[in-house]
């Protein structure tokens, strides 16, 4: 009889956002998806994806402001000949049928881990696109994330010192509400620019990167002697420019 246990391999991490043109999935469609892929031992890779909702879906459904957030009629670069396009580096579309984008997200997220910045709402959407939800039942929300990792830094702190201070000041840093651009900076990431809040790409980097601040040890920790004294010699070249 042996002892020894198989250990699971980890499953892959489906950063994701949507724009769509309302809050309610049953009502509202999806118009734009990201989805950045990690892969353990990989690196990650993006796609992304518009989708154009019909003139009647726009006219009669969709909520203006809605559409102003995501800046729906500035951004959407499918044209009226075809209606679902994957978009490359350079913002153009490649088009494709309904039907092919389903199997290719199914295939994607197929038991996937979806972090974002709620994604329980990217997910009810994709939910009603897909006709399913192939990916973990349980989802990541950054903003969660952030939450714990600063009770996690009181708890330390407080056995440490001795002092249940630290828990006070937790609270008083979440007591206008878990926003999540001020959770973000508390992380040390900087929240989107205007340029790239509320579009899928740019928010599902934002969900990344602040996954990676909590979840990862800074650079300065991992480094090897080769990467520290570069990291040094850039610093100082930097500091001595004007």
């Amino acid at each position: 009889m042996s002892n020894e246990t198989t250990a699971k391999a980890p499953r892959p991490l489906a950063f994701i956002d949507t724009e769509t043109t309302g809050l309610d999935p049953d009502q509202h469609q999806v118009w734009e998806i990201a989805v950045i892929m990690r892969h353990p031992g990989q690196p990650d890779w993006e796609a992304h994806w518009q989708i154009r909702p019909t003139e009647l879906h726009l006219a009669q459904s969709a909520e203006p402001k809605a559409l102003e957030i995501g800046r729906y009629h500035e951004r959407m670069v499918i044209p009226n000949d075809y209606f679902v396009g994957q978009i490359d580096a350079h913002g153009r579309p490649a088009g494709m049928s309904h039907k092919t984008l389903a199997y290719d997200l199914t295939k994607l997220l197929k038991g996937a881990v979806l972090v974002g910045s709620n994604p329980a709402f990217d997910a009810a959407f994709l939910r009603v696109l897909l006709e399913s939800a192939p990916w973990h039942y349980r989802t990541v929300d950054i903003a969660t994330m952030a939450v714990g990792h600063l009770y996690g830094q009181a708890y330390t702190l407080t056995k440490q010192q001795c002092d249940p201070a630290f828990y006070g000041r937790a609270d008083a840093l979440l007591e206008g509400g878990w926003r999540s651009y001020e959770l973000s900076r508390l992380m040390g990431i900087e929240p989107p620019s205007k340029a790239d809040a509320h579009t899928a790409l740019g928010d599902a980097r934002w969900a990344r990167d602040v996954y990676d601040a909590i979840t990862k040890a800074d650079a300065f920790y991992t480094a090897t002697d080769d990467e520290m004294s570069a990291m040094a010699s850039q610093a100082l070249s930097s500091g001595g420019q004007k």
